[in-house]
Order: C-alpha cells, then structure tokens, then sequence
C-alpha cells in the first residue's frame, strides 16, 4: 500500500522581475517554504479523497465515474499518447463542471474550481500515460492531504508548488517511477512538464519558470523563450521573507508598466538593460559565494546588488508604502532588502548574513517587522528542490 510525503518548495525572483517580461535575463530561487503532500492508499474503499486545507475544502472523486471517463478518452482519442494535452484539458473541464453542479449544486469558489481541474487533470494525465499499462484503472481509493506555507497569489510560486507535488504523487501512483529513483533527470522533468500544465490551469501562459525551480531547486538564469541555466552554487542564502500582507493582481501592474514603458521607450529600455547588467553581475558572487573566500566582500556585493535592483524598481513605479516601511525598517538596522516579484505589495526580501542568529540586531529587525504588523519568514533562497518520502505511521 502506498504511503508518501512530498515536499515541494515556493520560489522566489532574485533579480530580474518585470525586465524578463521583456526579455531580459532573471534569476529565480527556491525558497525553504513549500507545501506539503501526504498519499495514504486506503484498502476497501473505491474513492480518491483530497484534503485542502489551504482552501479549507474537501473533494471527492468516485473512482467507477473517474474509470469510466478515462475509457471514454480512450475510446474518443484511441492511440492518443498526449502529445498535446489541449483535448484532455478540454474533457477535464467538461467533466469536473459536471460533477461540481452535481456534488455542490452552485458554482464553487474560483479556486476550488482551479484546485479540482487539476487535480483531475494530473491525475488522469498520470494514468493515461502509464508507462507499463496502456488501459490502467485506478481500483484502490486513496486520500490525500495538502497543505501550504505558500500564500496563495503572493508571488512565491504556490500554485506551481502544488502542481508539482499532486504531479509527482500521481506520477508514483501510476507506476511512472517510485521514491528509489524519482530524482533521475527524465522523471523530474517528467514531474516539471505536469506541473507546468497544472499552471496552466491557473494561469493560461505560464513562463515555465515556477515549475521548473520548484522541481529541480537551486537558482536558475532564465530568459523568456531561451529555457533555463541552472547556477552552480556553493550554498543556499539566508533570507526573510516578509509578507507586506498587500494583495495585488500581478497582470494590473504588468499593464501599467508596459504603459510606461509605451510613454518613455528609450528611458525605460535603459533602466532594463541595467537590470540585465545587474543579472550578469550577480550570478558569479552567487556560484561563488560559500566556496569560502572573501565571502565576506562577495556578499557585501550582492547587499548593494539588492540595493540597485530595488531602486530600478522603484523607477518603474512598482513600490507601495508598506514595502517602503519594511525597507526602512531592515535599512535602519543595517540589512539590505527588495521587492521581489511584481511588487506594489507581495513580498520583500531581505538578505541576511552568515550567523545571523548569533547578531542582536537580527532579533531587533525580526521583533520590529512583527511589531509593524507584517509577516515574517526566516529560510533560505536556492536549497533542495522537490523531495519524496515514506510516511512511517
């Protein structure tokens, strides 16, 4: 009987958001926090059952009606290998209308609808593509349990933080590969490609980027339609994340920006072009740093990285008063912090040194961040990716 844990990790933009969308280089990261995925197979029971505790909801799946709707698509597409996923997703949609009118009797929260799709569509995905078995049916019920660190629409990647974790579940399940070699490079690209079109459940047109860094881990380099580069680095980086607890949709600001890019072209080039600079600068002080010399000036370096990253921000009018605030604040007590992400509320981050728990000055920033009302997170930017475990009850 099958029982795993995954732990899949959130993301962060290091440097380099907003000018990627004009095909500059940037740099994304995981970060420590995540959400976690627990499968238990359940003997004697014919149904998949899902736990949200992020969502506080609970979704069924009748494994007789989950059967019959993969033999339809069999019989519809017969040979389809899902290629293209288009008509699955388009099935998958069709069919979780059905049921969620059935079940519910009212249209149910954006996000619960979003949450079933994909769960429904990774899961019929996985079985469809069984490497071993062409017609595999699921026969054995099983329940699963979700839950995030990840603020749902903050910019830390949670939706393709779970999209991973529900892709490397059922890709178990379904007998593509299991916990003994789950880290080989096929089947964690494997992973990253069903979590890439769990986003695009959630976001239509995904980069790709959150998928990818929260599989693998690390930092990668990145360019809009150039793939990725993993950085070769020593050492994960202590950060604080912290929450402004301002929300904001990520399109709005993206329009206003491409609005002011439209009213000053040649300026605003120039401000992404300096952000392209600041990428390359940055990623040899990040592969480099940790390996033990002059870490102490390297990372001197990526603090006035940071900095200038933060102010080109600002030029582009991405800033709110509450990140202001927590600027001040970390500035104040000598640490270095950005937004990161489209900014106008999210997150910031906030570098943090070496043996910083050991520093005064650390506990007064965290103590005086709380204080304001905000959110705050210690972990880590560029750790382990995704990771599968046994559960021992």
């Amino acid at each position: 009987m099958l029982s795993i844990q995954v732990h899949s990790p959130g993301k962060v933009i290091l440097h380099g958001e907003h000018a990627v969308v004009y095909n500059k280089p940037a740099l994304a990261a995981v970060v420590g926090l995540g959400t976690k995925l627990q499968l238990r197979s359940r003997a004697n029971s014919k149904v998949a059952s899902f736990q949200l505790d992020a969502l506080n909801c609970t979704l069924e799946i009748e494994l007789s009606e989950f059967n019959d709707f993969l033999n339809n698509f069999r019989g519809k597409y017969p040979g389809d290998k899902l290629d293209s996923t288009a008509k699955l997703m388009e099935e998958v949609r069709g069919e979780v209308a059905r049921q969620l009118e059935r079940s519910v009797g009212s249209t149910p929260k954006q996000h619960t609808q979003r949450a079933f799709v994909s769960i429904y569509y990774l899961l019929a995905g996985a079985v469809l593509t069984a490497p071993q078995q062409p017609k595999l049916t699921l026969e054995t019920g099983f329940h699963v349990q979700i839950d995030t660190e990840l603020n749902v629409g903050a910019g830390l990647g949670s939706s393709a933080s779970y999209g991973a974790a529900l892709a490397a579940a059922f890709l178990i399940l379904a007998g593509h590969f299991d916990q003994s070699n789950y880290l080989d490079q096929e089947n964690l690209a494997l992973i990253s490609h069903w979590a890439f079109e769990s986003e695009r459940v959630n976001h239509g047109t995904p980069s790709g980027v959150d998928n990818t860094v929260c599989t693998y881990g690390g930092i990668l380099r990145f360019v809009k339609g150039q793939g990725f580069q993993p950085l070769q680095i020593q050492k994960p980086l202590n950060i604080l994340l912290v929450d402004s607890r301002v929300s904001r949709s990520t399109a709005d600001i993206v329009a206003k920006v491409r609005h002011l890019a439209e009213e000053f072209p040649q300026l605003i080039e120039a401000i992404w072009q300096a952000c392209e600079q600041l990428v390359n600068s940055a990623v040899p002080l990040y592969e480099s740093f940790g390996n033990g010399q002059d870490d102490s000036q390297k990372f001197e370096q990526l603090e006035r990285l940071f900095q200038i990253n933060n102010d080109l921000l600002k030029a582009i009018g991405v800033t709110h008063p509450k990140l202001e605030q927590i600027f001040t604040i970390a500035f104040k007590r000598g640490f270095f912090s950005k937004l990161t992400g489209a900014g106008a509320g999210g997150y910031a981050i906030v570098l943090l040194p070496e043996n910083y728990e050991c520093n005064e000055v650390y506990w007064k920033l965290k103590e005086e961040l709380e204080a304001a009302g905000f959110g705050v997170h210690v972990t880590t930017a560029g750790g382990i990716g995704l990771r599968v475990t046994s559960i021992v009850d």
